[in-house]
């Protein structure tokens, strides 16, 4: 009796819950269609997002138009180049305008968003925020912070999806997205150094081979390692993988990944367009001292100091 009373509550809550959901998915949709204004006010935010060539420009568009949808204001944290999952961000955006010892340190990188600072933003505003992921064509972009105003609460969605593609259209052109960023022309030698045992192991657990890890963990060099994640790909179980990883290369999946990095890593100082900082974000290091350090146990010398020696040795 007393486990059938327990289901019986359990079913009514769930048709409690359902109840809600109908209620606040009805009074959504109302409220889509009750201000006259919404849709021209859409269009004409979606042509001045059109229009913006370049993100400052957006900028200055956002601290236009979203007082004309009493969107009182916006904090817009950007990543540095698409990636298929969301990294560390850069603090591009106040509206309001800040305080000037505020407005010295922008931009400001943000690990995440539960980390986003609290000086940063007005006194009590987390209470009059909604955060809206910048996800577009299966890319994160960044995420924003709208200061609720409007009581439209289909305006929140519109903004994040136009703003979401006018920044996909923004990031290719100016060449920040991941296949740009990581075009890794030369794959056998950033590997040739690193595997040193010859694939004659036995296949007696899978048929994963040396050449599908490095395959693999190439095409995730922007992230960070995940087993969970690629033991699914594969198909095994995370300690199958680990151990296939050991037998095959000799190493650990994180460090047989951190090692190919290291590699990428040095390419990319060689070309001497980017700056350390860049590199490991780049490489997916959410942490530049990590990166440094992980660069010196590789190689012996500091990221710095091997580019330098590398610029003497030309």
């Amino acid at each position: 009796m007393q486990k059938n009373a327990k289901k019986t509550r359990r079913i009514e809550d769930i048709c409690n819950a359902l109840r809600v959901m109908h209620a606040l998915s009805t009074q959504y949709q109302m409220t889509a269609h009750q201000s006259d204004s919404f849709l021209s006010n859409m269009t004409n935010i979606a042509l001045s997002l059109a229009s913006a060539s370049d993100v400052k420009q957006l900028e200055n568009v956002l601290r236009i138009r979203l007082s004309e949808l009493h969107i009182p204001g916006i904090v817009l944290c950007l990543s540095p180049f698409m990636a298929s999952e969301l990294g560390s961000t850069s603090l591009e955006l106040l509206v309001p305008e800040p305080p000037d010892d505020i407005a010295k340190s922008l931009p400001a990188k943000i690990r995440e968003p539960a980390l986003f600072p609290k000086r940063f933003l007005p006194k009590d505003a987390c209470l009059q925020l909604t955060l809206e992921l910048l996800f577009h064509n299966g890319m994160y972009l960044g995420y924003c912070y709208l200061f609720m105003g409007n009581v439209n609460l289909t305006l929140y969605d519109n903004v994040k999806e136009l703003l979401s593609q006018t920044l996909y259209g923004l990031y290719k052109k100016e060449g920040k997205t991941k296949s740009h960023a990581l075009v890794i022309t030369n794959r056998e030698a950033l590997t040739k150094n690193i595997i040193t045992i010859e694939e004659s192991t036995p296949v007696r657990y899978s048929k994963l081979h040396a050449r599908d890890l490095t395959d693999y963990l190439l095409d995730h060099l922007d992230e960070m390692t995940d087993l969970d994640k690629m033991a699914a790909f594969f198909g095994l179980s995370k300690s199958h993988l680990v151990r296939r990883s050991k037998e095959l290369t000799g190493y650990s999946v994180q460090v047989l990944h951190e090692r190919l990095k290291i590699e990428q890593a040095k390419d990319l100082i060689r070309s001497g367009k980017m700056k350390m900082r860049d590199i490991a974000l780049r490489l997916g290091f959410s942490n530049p001292n990590y990166f440094s350090n992980v660069f010196k146990k590789e190689t012996g010398l500091s990221p710095v100091a091997w580019a330098e020696r590398n610029r003497r040795n030309q």
